[in-house]
């Protein structure tokens, strides 16, 4: 009853080793895992995610201008049209990933403050959840999402304090957890997700991104988001089978999703 909140299965090197996206989506079912979302970070990989959770019941797609990814579109009000259009689309649970990642210096900042705050109006006047991320930009998200009280959603791959956990959580977001959570020098986000209240706490892999201990090096796979999973249940006095219901029943209503 696994429940990967935050995947991309469509990333060019799974498909390399496993021989088709069908076929390596199969195997994460076939060990563990219930439900994936699949993530856009563009308009491309979005239309890709929402082909994929046509063909797999189990499979939620999110549509998005990822920080990173500003840099293929020039005109950004005719990007949020084509991105309007995907959002209506069925079992497209999201808007994102979006957010801000000022972890290189070369990056536009000004720009991806841009995109950020237009996506969030669109999140606003939709009233769809969306999907934040943040890499060494708390204090300007922050800014963001307070601007924007209507708009709740998921911080995935949380990477920000106990007290900044403490506030999203009160302002009605879940916080989602990848398999930083596992690394001996992740101390500030375990301290976070002991934190947060069972009943906003997610799980997610990042595929092929952020592999738990002990696959640290490798490339990592939602079927891993059992490890995450099992530290979480560790942390917060659950049982991993109790933590693995609890998970995929927020994810659930993260992503206001009719089962």
């Amino acid at each position: 009853m696994l429940f990967d909140t935050h995947a991309h299965c469509d990333d060019l090197r799974i498909e390399n080793e496993f021989g088709s996206v069908e076929a390596y989506i199969r195997h994460q079912l076939e060990n563990g895992v219930s439900n994936i979302v699949n993530i856009g970070t563009n308009l491309e990989n979005s239309r890709v995610s929402i082909e994929l959770s046509q063909k797999f019941d189990e499979i939620y797609a999110s549509c998005g201008i990822h920080p990173y990814d500003i840099r293929l579109y020039d005109d950004m009000e005719a990007t949020l049209l084509e991105l309007r259009k995907l959002l209506a689309i069925k079992k497209v649970v999201a808007l994102g990933e979006i957010g801000l990642d000022y972890h290189y210096e070369d990056s536009d900042f000004g720009r991806q403050k841009e995109f950020f705050i237009s996506q969030m109006e669109l999140a606003r006047e939709l009233d769809v959840p969306v999907i934040i991320h943040d890499r060494d930009a708390h204090g300007d998200c922050m800014d963001i999402i307070r601007a924007f009280p209507e708009v709740t959603g998921i911080f995935h791959s949380f990477s920000g304090s106990y007290e900044m956990a403490t506030e999203l959580v009160r302002r009605g977001w879940y916080i989602s957890f990848s398999g930083t959570v596992t690394y001996k020098n992740a101390r500030k986000v375990v301290e976070a997700c002991e934190g947060v209240p069972f009943d906003r706490i997610l799980i997610e892999t990042d595929s092929p991104y952020l592999p738990p201990v002990p696959h640290r090096g490798e490339l990592n796979h939602p079927k891993h988001v059992r490890l995450t999973c099992e530290k979480i249940a560790e942390l917060k006095g659950f049982s991993f089978e109790e933590m693995s219901r609890i998970t995929r029943e927020n994810a659930i209503r993260a992503y206001r999703i009719n089962l």
